[in-house]
């Protein structure tokens, strides 16, 4: 960065040590004084990079210097856990602020992990900063010159949270955890990382979704949040706020334009990947309906496995948030990456050019009147054909329509019929519903049984019995019937839903054609000029 960009590179270095020197992060240290267990210090590395709105949009030239956590011994630590928000509670959350019609704003704490302490975990960590470094920091703190060794470096203890100390994340959560709840605010029993607070004034909610130090904020009164943003810059001197009818957050553009609902796309990853990936050539669909078939074909070189990798990973990522109709190509890509031959790759170019041919699509989440649950669970049954396992597919829909949480997998046991296959996809997914019910009662809805939807009235009717119901299933494992009990309790329904309607089908095998495009709109809720892809 210094040698290609020194103009921007040099500021952008010197602010972030100025904030180190701001904040206290560290304080020097003389070797002598240190014990030869305290002597190891670990070291440092500096990033610099472009960011971007997920719109595409240039943000800044960023600088962060990250310590050598991979050289800390986790083995002194008792609890390292700092959980992120799940997806799904993020679209649930935007999904509830487009239906009330509540105020969105996102929040960025400047430097959020060196507000925290390193005392709290009781545990000394000294780094190594090389000449160049201890350099910079003496232009900027002279006092520090005590502390420079012979040869030109330097060695200092961190006081706070530093990027990249294993204990690092930690301790940012507890730290913002316990400032939220001194404002009032009580976390979802389900979602450590979504926080609640009813206004004593206005009565009215004001909800956030934490990922790390990106904060989604959303209320339907102005007062009440300008209340909140007012105690966070108190506690923080420095914090951004977005706010808008268009919010990035975590990689994803969120669009509230359109009254109840809210769109989430992914422009720049896609553009990112298109471009990097050299994908020249547009496809209908994501995949061919031989997907699943497998032969002794050539194996692909180190160069192309190593592609593979990449742009398979980057298509799961997509695919996971905003693009569920290509999960099950991706799925079964995934279980490719290390034997990876001639056909996969064909495979993943297909997939790559259905992303070409598709690059502005995304979801729409839409809640309608009221909050509800259903899930719509399909199988295949035995399509993987080197296997003879079967495969699943699961979307959550939270309202009226648009996925908050969708899946596609193949089965890990063998199923001796279509009936069978169901039966293992409803026990393995019906449990994602009811945890986004208790989620939802959690954030103060009233919320009915969740709605599991079946095309497969056998499977249906073996539930209900919570048993088998002929010699031809008496095999079929016990486990698979749990769910019988929370149909009884009135936690589940099992409602049947004709095989063309079914939309999950889209999740358990490639489908082609107007089906393709009936079953993705259904699963997506995305409006377009669809007649074009046939």
């Amino acid at each position: 960065a210094m040698k290609d960009r020194p103009e921007e590179a040099r500021p952008v270095i010197m602010a972030e040590i100025q904030q180190m020197v701001d904040k206290g992060v560290w304080h020097g240290v003389h070797m002598r004084d240190l014990t030869k267990q305290e002597r190891k210090a670990i070291i440092r590395s500096m990033f610099l990079k472009d960011k971007y709105f997920a719109s595409g949009e240039f943000e800044k030239f960023k600088a962060r210097l990250v310590a050598g956590g991979d050289q800390q011994d986790k083995e002194l630590y008792e609890n390292l856990a700092a959980p992120t928000v799940a997806t799904s509670h993020v679209f649930t959350v935007a999904g509830i602020a487009a239906k009330e019609k509540r105020l969105v704003v996102t929040v960025d704490v400047l430097g959020a992990y060196l507000n925290a302490d390193m005392s709290a975990s009781n545990i000394k960590v000294n780094m190594r900063l090389d000449k160049v470094m201890t350099k910079i920091l003496l232009s900027i703190d002279p006092a520090f010159a005590e502390f420079v060794r012979e040869d030109g470096s330097s060695v200092v203890q961190l006081d706070k949270a530093l990027y990249g100390c294993i204990e690092a994340a930690h301790l940012w959560y507890n730290m913002l955890r316990q400032i939220l709840e001194r404002y009032g605010f009580i976390a979802n029993a389900v979602e450590p990382c979504v926080f609640n607070r009813m206004d004593k004034d206005t009565g009215v909610q004001l909800t956030i979704a934490l990922h790390v130090d990106d904060l989604l904020v959303t209320c339907a009164c102005r007062k009440t949040l300008d209340q909140f943003l007012a105690y966070m810059k108190r506690e923080f001197n420095t914090i951004t706020v977005h706010e808008g009818k268009k919010l990035s957050y975590l990689g994803m553009l969120f669009d509230f334009n359109v009254e109840g609902e809210v769109s989430v796309t992914m422009g720049k990853c896609v553009e990112d990947v298109i471009r990097e990936s050299g994908v020249e050539l547009k496809r209908n669909t994501p995949a061919t309906a031989e997907l699943f078939e497998t032969r002794d074909a050539a194996t692909a070189s180190v160069a192309e496995a190593k592609w593979f990798h990449t742009y398979v990973a980057k298509m799961l990522y997509i695919a996971k948030r905003v693009r569920p109709e290509c999960l099950t190509a991706v799925s079964f890509l995934t279980t490719r990456v290390n034997c990876c031959d001639v056909d996969d790759l064909a495979k993943l170019r297909r997939l790559l050019g259905y992303l070409l041919a598709t690059r502005e699509r995304g979801i729409t989440i839409r809640l309608g009147d009221k909050v509800r649950v259903a899930v719509y669970i399909d199988a295949a049954y035995g399509v993987h054909t080197n296997s003879g396992r079967s495969h699943g597919g699961v979307c959550t829909v939270v309202g009226e329509a648009g996925p908050v949480d969708a899946k596609s997998s193949k089965q890990h046991n063998v199923t001796k019929s279509s009936t069978e296959a169901e039966l293992v996809a409803l026990s393995d997914y019906a449990g994602r519903g009811m945890h986004m019910r208790n989620f939802l009662i959690s954030q103060g809805y009233a919320v009915g049984p969740v709605t599991i939807y079946q095309d497969n009235k056998s499977c249906m009717s073996m539930i209900e019995r919570g048993r088998p119901t002929s010699d031809r299933s008496r095999h079929i494992n016990i486990r698979h019937f749990w769910l019988n009990e929370n149909i009884r309790e009135g936690e589940v329904i099992v409602v049947h839903l004709g095989t063309e309607k079914m939309f999950a089908n889209i999740l358990t095998k490639p489908v082609q054609g107007r089906q393709f495009i009936a079953e993705r709109r259904g699963l997506t809720n995305w409006n377009d000029d669809e007649e074009k892809m046939i």
